[in-house]
């Protein structure tokens, strides 16, 4: 499942106020990549986070209610393209991406 048809990975999403639509997809072109390489992993990471932003719009002029729900849009449809890709490299570049939270021990 590493090269999805057309060699894209297409997302359909039920993302509300910061995505275009309710029913909509976003396309990642993965084809010309190795993703069993690093090299390949990692560029099709940074074109799913690519698209997720431009899917979801940016939060750099927006009021912070409006960036949190970008944020949040921005965080699931990279997470849903990673999953939906089920390719190993790249799953394990987002793994420690996606898990920032750390607890301080005394």
């Amino acid at each position: 499942m590493h090269r999805l048809i057309a060699s894209t990975v297409a997302l359909i999403a039920l993302v509300g106020g910061a995505a275009h639509a309710e029913d909509a997809t976003m396309r990642v072109r993965i084809g010309d990549l190795n993703l069993h390489h690093e090299d390949g992993a990692k560029v099709a990471l940074q074109r799913i986070k690519s698209a997720a932003t431009r899917f979801c719009g940016s939060e750099i002029t927006s009021p912070l209610e409006f960036a949190n729900q970008v944020n949040s849009c921005r965080k699931d449809m990279t997470e849903k393209a990673v999953v939906q890709l089920n390719a190993p490299l790249v799953t394990a570049l987002y793994a420690p991406a996606a898990s920032t939270t750390q607890y301080a021990r005394r």
